[in-house]
């Protein structure tokens, strides 16, 4: 256990140092004239990918469902690897169009429909929501595990202001309104923001290693032992593939393909952040590089976490916190939580970015425009206008996300908020990828699939999560239509 005020302290600083890397780099971009600063920075900042939903959820998932965590990092993984031409003239496109989010990129395939982006504006609000509540709930558990005397996640309190999610909900509201709407610019790029979220894709995945190596040879003698104690315990199967389900295994591994490149967060850093074509090159190595790294731990740690004692006893999605603590290994556990806080507020962090500038583009100014139209004309200089909308935009996103968060309870996993995120960012996809590769895509098609697409999400995915929270009756989802 380690002191509550200790943890803050901790965090404080923490959070003390991102904000000085993103002052760093909003105040001296100097950096970034050097390709290669700044193709690795780049490179770094498309780990955003790696969210708290891999850094906890991955090994939860395996201890239950063994090799059937793989998707989420196989997925992205071959579309680097095979997909990078299609990655390169979506870069392309966008800088020729100057495109500010997905939504506007999609939009300028199909006629720069207002309707179509404001469509694609909403849909990603709505499939955010659960993927940042994901986030929050991620670091408040990190932060019960260290500081609970018995290093359990504690029971979700009823005031907000008892609650670390709710303080860490306002200190990302702060950092990403400073640091993301800083200044309005057509290129719509985010410097510091963007050091500071590929300063903690180091963090992360250098955290999440450590424990993979402790695991590995701290609580055992190695691979080989480690091996060995797994058979040993009748555990192979369990940790392969006795529990895969190869349909749900394709499955996922094809929405984590397409949510690579369409949810908000990955696109914005993927192609709007994009400062040259180039650095791209770079980048569709080191990202699978990255995702190798990262998967090789995930096996051992659930592997430790099924053989140390009483292990039905802890909630799965905190072992990568609670086999520090059971070694005695504080300092580790520390580390682990600064990596899973990392994560977690890097996505919130972009996503937020992200989500806001298309409402605030393709929904709340065309609105205002429309009803407003004599007033508005008469303002030489809406910047200070919309600048104002994309801050009150992030502040209503993380609050809603964080009202999702409180609703769903301490009950939904981890990988349960995360595939229904992924699951409405694939929605996208076909649209995205028609409207580059096939002559034959119209504006009619590319509505109608999207509207279809998400109703059977709102039916398939969301009303069964909502209901398993108690918020809405179960009669729909028991009964059907």
């Amino acid at each position: 256990m380690i002191s509550a005020w200790l943890l803050v302290l901790i965090s404080i600083t923490y959070i003390s140092l991102l904000f000085l890397v993103a002052w760093a780099g909003d105040r001296h971009p100097g950096l970034y004239r050097h390709r290669l600063a700044r193709t690795h920075i780049y490179a770094l900042s498309l780990a955003v990918y790696f969210s708290s939903w891999t850094f906890y959820g991955a090994v939860g998932r395996a201890t239950q469902e063994g090799l059937g965590f793989l998707p989420i990092y196989l997925g992205p993984l071959l579309v680097f690897v095979f997909a990078a031409p299609l990655l390169r003239r979506i870069i392309h496109i966008s800088k020729r169009n100057s495109s500010t989010s997905i939504a506007d990129f999609i939009a300028s395939r199909y006629g720069k429909s207002q309707l179509l982006a404001a469509m694609i504006a909403a849909f990603a609000l709505i499939g955010s929501v659960p993927y940042i509540a994901l986030q929050l709930k991620a670091i408040a558990m990190g932060f019960a595990v260290l500081s609970s005397p018995q290093g359990s996640v504690q029971e979700l309190s009823n005031a907000a202001w008892s609650d670390a999610a709710w303080y860490i909900t306002l200190a990302l509201a702060l950092f990403t309104i400073l640091f993301g709407t800083r200044h309005l610019e057509s290129t719509e790029h985010h410097r510091g923001m963007i050091q500071a979220v590929a300063f903690e894709s180091l963090i992360k995945l250098v955290a999440f290693a450590a424990v993979g190596l402790f695991v590995v040879f701290g609580f055992f003698n190695g691979f080989g032992d480690l091996t060995q104690r797994v058979a040993a315990a009748d555990l192979t199967g369990v940790l392969t593939t006795q529990n895969l389900n190869l349909t749900a295994f394709i499955t996922q591994t094809l929405v984590a393909g397409v949510a690579i490149v369409c949810l908000p967060r990955q696109f914005h850093v993927m192609v709007v952040e994009n400062s040259d074509p180039r650095d791209f090159e770079t980048a569709r190595w080191a990202m699978p590089i990255y995702l190798i790294i990262a998967s090789a731990f995930v096996l051992p740690i659930a592997a430790a976490s099924l053989l140390v004692p009483d292990s039905a006893n802890y909630n799965p999605d905190i072992m990568t916190l609670q086999l520090p603590i059971l070694a005695g290994r504080t300092w580790l556990a520390v580390l682990a939580f600064l990596g899973g806080g990392s994560a977690a507020a890097a996505m919130v962090i972009v996503c937020s970015v992200a989500v806001a500038t298309m409402v605030s583009n393709e929904i709340i100014m065309p609105a205002l425009l429309k009803f407003f139209r004599p007033r508005m004309n008469r303002k030489a200089d809406l910047s200070y206008l919309l600048l104002s909308i994309r801050r009150i935009a992030i502040f209503a996103v993380l609050l809603t996300a964080y009202g999702f968060y409180r609703m769903a309870g301490e009950d939904t996993s981890l990988t349960a908020f995360g595939l229904l995120s992924f699951a409405a960012a694939a929605q996208l996809g076909p649209a995205l990828v028609g409207g580059i590769v096939w002559r034959g895509g119209n504006y009619n098609g590319a509505v109608w699939g999207l509207f279809i697409g998400f109703l059977l999400w709102l039916y398939t995915l969301l009303l069964p999560a909502l209901a398993s929270t108690g918020w809405i009756n179960d009669t729909l989802v028991q009964q059907g239509l």
